[in-house]
């Protein structure tokens, strides 16, 4: 199954790049115009992480 461009961009940017959600936010922002809470954007990672987790 292909991942959504908020979980793509989590994984290449902050994840891979070692950025932090801030400039998550900018890029979907500019590139998308997808306007997405920090929140919302800390929760996703934070499942992500735990599905890394669970599967290793």
């Amino acid at each position: 199954m292909e991942k959504d461009l908020i979980t793509q961009a989590l994984q290449a940017i902050h994840l891979q790049n070692g950025k932090d959600l801030q400039e998550v936010t900018q890029y979907l922002n500019m590139k998308y115009r997808i306007d997405i809470d920090p929140l919302v954007l800390q929760e996703r990672l934070k499942k992500m992480i735990l599905e890394e987790k669970a599967v290793a």
